[in-house]
């Protein structure tokens, strides 16, 4: 019953690792993002990635010019990239449906875990070799890639974690820290990057318009509700329950949408391993519980209470106000990171039904 609970990437869903850094930088392009700075060039952009581990230093530099290419070296700090890419492998299902929804489909060589994407086109493109799969994102397939021969290559930095082999092909990694970001329009800016990337700046820019516009928008709604429901999010991972921190994605998300967290003062921004009691202690009373669900078959209250027997002692177990995601049904991976409005709206619908209605990823949990 434990694996019915998902727990892949934690920290990723969370709002990303403890981090407190925020990128000492003027001027550029990005309104919100605190780990990015990109400017325009009369001949591109540059683009200066904060590294979200290490407070007020660099995590790479990168020169990306329409004119302008070097030989690339992973160990250099500053890269120039020929653009617009049109050949890219990309690491995660969230970047892989966002270049579609951006007219970039045909930019994608190769995916790695492609058991993990939903997107119809991608799926079919996969399925008649249009798209390789190049493997698991954590260990890719290295000759797979070679063989493609890609502009460059899109990774996901980790803290204290390199790329193996990846480093020495001299193809162009682009570290994709978005989502390191901790609020939900500083990683959907990060759109506005990518766009660039494959020379659809305006429908990048324009589709981040509407995605803050949005947002904004669903945010004032809930600003002005009376209510403020307290919440509580996920279950125990083995001894440990790993709680959201109050500063992540979610605990702001779930501010954005009129709503109290429980642990809205827990300074973190990423996730933090608490006992059962720690957290009893203050989600007992809580009004509404948001969970997710990896399993293929129905979700049930029985379900859950035959997991751990002490979750029925929860006032939403027992009032029946708690609501689920099934992330195998519904694309949540895929368009959270970049369309934060879609869940802020099904947050609303839940928290203050007397003004919204309508979810996109989550149901009331079946008895």
């Amino acid at each position: 019953m434990k694996k019915t609970l998902t727990i892949l990437f934690v920290a990723v869903l969370l709002g990303g690792c403890r981090n407190d850094n925020h990128f000492q930088a003027e001027g550029g392009i990005m309104e919100y993002a605190s780990h990015i700075v990109v400017d325009e060039t009369p001949d591109g952009f540059t683009a200066q990635i904060a590294n979200p581990w290490k407070k007020k230093t660099l995590l790479h530099s990168y020169t990306f010019s329409t004119v302008e290419s070097t030989d690339y070296n992973y160990t250099r700090n500053t890269n120039t990239v020929h653009i617009p890419l049109k050949r890219v492998v990309v690491m995660t299902n969230s970047l892989a449906h966002l270049m579609v929804e951006l007219g970039a489909e045909d930019c994608i060589a190769g995916v790695c875990e492609p058991e993990y994407i939903s997107d119809s086109l991608v799926c079919a493109r996969l399925a008649d070799g249009t798209i390789a799969d190049c493997g698991n994102s954590m260990y890719p397939t290295v000759e797979k890639i070679m063989e493609l021969k890609p502009d460059a290559i899109m990774v996901s930095p980790f803290e204290d974690s390199g790329y193996g082999q990846l480093e020495k092909l001299g193809i162009p990694l682009l570290e994709c820290a978005d989502y390191m970001e901790t609020s939900p329009l500083a990683r959907a800016e990060w759109i506005r990057f990518y766009g660039r990337l494959y020379g659809v700046a305006p429908e990048a820019d324009s589709l981040f318009a509407k995605v803050s516009d949005d947002y904004l928008s669903l945010k004032e709604m809930a600003s002005k509700t009376v209510s403020r429901p307290r919440v509580m999010l996920d279950t125990r991972n083995g001894s440990a329950w790993y709680a959201a921190g109050g500063t992540s994605t979610i605990g702001r998300m779930i501010a954005d949408a009129g709503a109290e967290y429980i642990f809205a003062d827990n300074d973190n921004s990423g996730s933090v391993p608490l006992s059962f009691e720690a957290v009893f202690e203050r989600a007992q009373d809580a009004d509404v519980w948001l969970l997710k669900n990896s399993a293929k078959g129905k979700f049930t209250y029985k379900l859950l209470e035959s997991d751990y027997k002490p979750y029925a002692s929860f006032k939403p177990f027992r009032e029946r106000n708690i609501w689920v995601c099934d992330v195998n049904k519904v694309p949540y991976f895929e368009l959270t990171s970049f369309h934060p409005e879609l869940l802020l709206g099904d947050f609303i619908s839940i928290f203050h039904p007397e003004i919204r209605s309508g979810w996109y990823f989550y149901h009331p949990l079946d008895e």
